[in-house]
């Protein structure tokens, strides 16, 4: 016969149960003498027996309920609180203890006023009130805090941050990766809000049958592991689940225009749609074609050609900072390196593009 585990909360409100059936029957073995002139019982004793033995009746099911009650109560204040980072519950902690601390050296010197059954009141008021703004600004100063003493990783908070130093990421955005670069270099201030559902798709991209695919999903899962454990920016991931809103590009847009934030993405339509409903779009590639050397038509550059080009005489060849240069009449110089003179200059959806012809041999 195979014997069951006892469950830890039947044991809790089996205790729970003990100390109310026992506190209840002290309670009716007290009360036994007193109501003894209002029973027909004889003997006092037989009173304090059946009292008690009431009371234990009366607290057996009160204790059950007053078990269940506790345990449950238990059960959801550990899984709310599971939900907080731990340096949140630690700065929450030592701000009220501090609150605690602040209000003993203020209220005290009222004990030694007459009259304490106002001053004691006064002095609980006091407490209460510094210690719950204790909790509520040592809560509110977590990330600081964790960054000053050393402790990274990820921030929720539960009241979600909104205005122009907001700026949600989408998982494009981490798969490209140059939002570390650019946050190591200052110019990203403010909180990354990371939604749950990005978080899920780059994880689902990194576990992708193509070798391909299955990198770009590392790459952007190692990117939100850099941002979170260097500390660059506030990073927060958002939980909350939009009724009504259905694919996560859908998602995107309702969360920038609910915490009226601007949105971070590498992805063209994404960001037509986005800028379409009143977002701010932050491309990492419009920001890549701003840091680039200015380059004009007309401009001579060496140039190393690498492969031929889609149309027939063409050659391709990059520059030092990745942009494409397609040359015309050069595919015989596929593996050369020349000059060439940029004629033209367009600006895609993914970057800049240069168009150019062999330079003249000089005479």
């Amino acid at each position: 016969m195979v014997q069951r585990d006892v469950p830890r909360e039947h044991v809790v409100v089996e205790l729970v149960r003990l100390g109310i059936v026992l506190a209840a029957t002290g309670a009716g073995y007290a009360l036994g003498e007193p109501l003894h002139a209002w029973v027909t019982f004889d003997d006092p004793s037989t009173t304090r027996l059946v009292t008690s033995m009431l009371g234990a009746l009366v607290g057996y099911l009160a204790g059950g309920l007053l078990g269940r009650i506790l345990v449950r109560g238990a059960q959801g204040a550990a899984v709310r609180l599971t939900r907080v980072p731990a340096i949140q519950l630690i700065a929450g902690a030592l701000g009220g203890a501090v609150g605690a601390l602040l209000a003993l050296a203020i209220a005290a010197p009222l004990l030694l006023l007459p009259g304490q059954r106002f001053t004691v009141p006064a002095l609980l008021l006091v407490l209460i009130t510094l210690v719950y703004a204790g909790v509520l600004l040592g809560s509110a100063r977590a990330a600081e805090l964790g960054r000053y003493v050393g402790m990274r990783g990820r921030l929720e908070v539960r009241t979600p941050s909104r205005g122009a130093g907001v700026k949600v990421v989408d998982s494009s955005a981490l798969i490209d990766g140059r939002i570390v670069d650019v946050a190591r270099a200052g110019y990203l201030e403010g909180t990354l809000v990371v939604p749950r559902p990005v978080v899920t798709e780059v994880e689902r991209i990194a576990e992708h049958d193509q070798e391909h695919r299955r990198k770009l999903g590392q790459r952007g899962l190692h990117t939100f592991q850099v941002l979170q454990d260097e500390g660059l920016v506030a990073v927060e991931v958002d939980e909350s689940e939009l009724a009504g809103v259905g694919p996560v590009d859908e998602q995107l847009v309702a969360l920038c225009r609910d915490r009226a934030a601007a949105l971070i993405t590498a992805d063209a339509p994404l960001a037509e749609t986005a800028q379409a409903a009143g977002i701010r779009v932050l491309n990492p590639h419009a920001l890549a074609d701003a840091m680039r050397s200015p380059v004009l038509p007309g401009d001579r550059l060496g140039l190393l050609l690498v492969r031929a080009g889609r149309d027939a005489g063409q050659a391709i060849g990059y520059l030092e900072d990745g942009t494409m240069v397609v040359v015309e009449h050069a595919r015989d110089r596929v593996g050369d390196e020349v000059e060439v003179d940029v004629t033209s200059i367009v600006q895609s959806r993914t970057g800049r593009l240069l168009f150019a012809t062999p330079a003249p041999a000089q005479p």
